[in-house]
């Protein structure tokens, strides 16, 4: 058995997950941002790994820089020979608008150039390991569209706007990976969940102190990811996006074959991938 990676797992779902997919048997590779958060989850997924089991050392990536996504790939492809399992999950939900060291709006550049990147750097690898490839999108796609006049959301950006674009941009991947790339690909909606994922907007800070009592825990957001993530390896899974172990509706653009394709040679074009999958 090769490793399951999980991208944005130093808190919420995606440490949630890495705990779970431990206890269960799988050896688990966490990445994220914070060193110190990472340790913190690397140490409950220690306390709970199976006699024997490898538990990989973290490895921290700010996947904001498309170099921080190549140093992460390089770092996977030359320690692990067979990745079973990629999920993307690491995420931004920021309160205003900001831009990646490359320039790109930040949202589109971590929550979805990111994954496309990454997911293409370990293409190889993870076909050849018949694994498989989890996405974090969400119901918020449905408040998604493109302007590919105004990628980089200069005019009238706004935090709905950004995220919900992000997710569609998440759910057109996936679809694209399955279409086009040979690549067993899902995505899924973790549901309103307690995360660290708009932790720098002051609603949500005075917010804070009630969520528990409106919010799900991150092991509930974790358990559909979780779910997929123990289907069998191989065969791509019926459904393209789920909720709650079901599959869920997908908005009208989110179905559009012709903006999946616009979307993944522009991905192309802005990641500097130069072609799929990576060599």
């Amino acid at each position: 058995m090769g490793i399951s990676v999980i991208t944005g797992a130093s808190s919420g779902i995606g440490a949630a997950a890495a705990v779970e997919l431990t206890r269960r048997g799988r050896s688990v590779l966490i990445t994220g941002r914070s060193p110190q958060k990472l340790r913190a989850v690397h140490e409950k997924m220690l306390s709970v790994a199976q006699q024997q089991s490898a538990v990989p050392s973290p490895i921290a990536a700010d996947l904001a820089s498309l170099g921080g996504v190549r140093e992460l790939a390089d770092r996977i492809l030359d320690g692990f020979p067979q990745v079973d399992l990629l999920v993307n999950n690491a995420a931004v939900q920021p309160s205003r608008r900001q831009e990646s060291p490359d320039g790109f709006e930040l949202g589109l550049a971590v929550n979805h150039l990111a994954p496309f990147l990454l997911t293409n750097l370990l293409a190889r690898r993870i076909l050849s390991s018949s694994g498989q490839v989890i996405t974090t999108a969400s119901s918020s796609h449905t408040k998604g569209r493109f302007d590919f006049a105004d990628l980089q959301l200069q005019r009238g950006w706004t935090g709905s706007l950004s995220y919900g674009r992000s997710k569609l941009a998440n759910i057109l991947f996936t679809r694209s990976l399955r279409d086009s790339t040979g690549l067993a690909a899902s995505c899924f909606h973790p549901g309103a969940i307690r995360t660290d994922i708009n932790r720098d907007s002051p609603f949500v800070r005075i917010a804070k102190p009630f969520e528990r009592f409106v919010l799900g825990t991150p092991e509930k957001g974790a358990d559909t990811m979780v779910w997929l993530a123990e289907r069998a390896s191989g065969p791509t899974p019926e459904a393209l996006y789920y909720a709650d172990r079901e599959p869920a509706e997908i908005s009208d653009l989110g179905r559009d074959p012709e903006l999946a394709a616009r979307l993944w040679a522009v991905s192309m074009e802005l990641t500097g991938a130069g072609e799929w999958p990576a060599s």
